[in-house]
């Protein structure tokens, strides 16, 4: 079958393109990828060897006029559909929009979360708490796009979501009835996951550093860690990942939250390779975001035999296990505090739960995603 997909914009390593690239790479199927902005240099370099066409480009700001204009170019772009049999859409917000114009085949949703600063109540909180002067131009940009939106949504087939998490904001947010979303987790690449079982004195917070990753409380607990067990003064705070240009100020709060220390080390931008071997020798997963869509980077971690302390909300409450591949807590300091003391001061508990850490990935694998997908596309025949 000829399948056509698009995503808006493919410029990130983000775990969006990492979907999209691993189905149209394992599938049977022929995949051609269409996207509004594609920036190869920015990207995996997979995506090279793919088919892609780029439709009229849309900007990547999230300023309000930089997204009012790549939503009206979104809604009003024609694909050629000819010869394909469906058309999957990687969905995030804006990307629905696509369908006003393109559903003269099937038209199926891989929804990694409905607008995320909309649907999320976690997140737009956050969002409102630190933007209080855009309030009124927020909520008039919601209800135009929660009326569009909903509109979108009629033109799709079917819908996978990539968590429970996030089949509930669809449900909720009545863009699907629940007998048309079904959970599809995206999968992991586990040959590349060998656990060394070294547990060197550091913990790690890895993915991209974005506001609403909530970085910060990761800071203020191993500060407060720090500060409740002087015994441990030895470990440090390792924080990997991709800086965006528009995070640049976020990210600069965040060293400038870290202190003039050396136990809070920023590592900017690292390559898959530097990160796989950050992984590997860490102590623990340190995972702070406010209400996550689903989460490839805990059971990254999970697949080098690390534990992971995690807020207990969204995609981890899912896929961690409280107890025996890590801990669920409360987003308070003092809860991840006392999670990162227990296993700073049980090394046979840490390595006990990075075994069965490393145990419970084996399910997530990219080959049964892409299978999973690759059957019900053959239904459409």
């Amino acid at each position: 079958m000829k399948i056509a997909l698009y995503y808006p914009w493919i410029y990130l390593t983000s775990g969006a393109e990492r979907t999209i690239l691993e189905l149209a790479c394992r599938s049977r199927h022929d995949w051609t990828i269409f996207t509004s902005h594609y920036f190869a240099e920015q990207t995996y370099p997979e995506f090279r060897q793919l088919k892609i066409v780029e439709l009229s480009r849309v900007p990547v700001s999230r300023k309000y006029s930089a997204v009012s204009s790549a939503a009206l170019k979104i809604l009003t772009q024609k694909i050629d559909l000819a010869g394909f049999q469906a058309l999957v859409v990687s969905s995030e917000g804006l990307g629905d929009f696509i369908t006003f114009r393109n559903h003269s085949v099937p038209v199926i949703c891989y929804c990694h979360t409905p607008m995320k600063v909309i649907h999320d109540p976690f997140t737009r909180k956050r969002y409102l708490e630190n933007h209080r002067n855009l309030t009124p131009a927020f909520l008039f940009f919601s209800a135009v796009f929660r009326f569009l939106d909903a509109r979108a949504w009629k033109n799709y087939y079917y819908t996978f979501a990539n968590s429970e998490e996030v089949r509930k904001r669809i449900i909720n947010a009545r863009l699907a009835p629940p007998e048309k979303v079904k959970v599809l987790h995206p999968g992991l690449d586990t040959s590349l996951m060998k656990p060394r079982w070294d547990y060197q004195k550091y913990f790690v917070v890895a993915g991209r550093i974005k506001w609403f990753k909530n970085v910060e409380l990761a800071i203020d607990s191993f500060h407060e860690f720090k500060r409740k067990c002087p015994q441990f003064a030895d470990f440090q705070l390792r924080i990997a990942g991709l800086v965006e240009p528009r995070s640049e100020e976020y990210f600069q709060s965040l060293v400038s939250r870290a202190g003039t220390g050396n136990d809070v080390i920023f590592l900017r931008n690292p390559s898959d390779e530097e990160l796989r071997q950050i992984y590997a020798s860490s102590y623990c997963l340190l995972f702070p975001s406010l209400n996550e869509d689903w989460g490839m980077v805990p059971l990254e971690a999970m697949g080098f035999g690390k534990p992971v302390i995690s807020v207990n909300r969204g995609g981890p409450a899912e896929s961690v296990k409280d107890g025996i591949t890590g801990f669920l807590v409360e987003p308070e300091a003092g809860a991840f505090a006392e999670a990162m003391a227990k296993l700073a001061g049980d090394p046979d508990l840490t390595r006990k739960m990075g075994e069965a850490a490393a145990r419970e990935v084996q399910q997530y694998d990219w080959d049964r995603f892409v299978e999973k997908f690759d059957s019900y596309l053959d239904t459409l025949k």
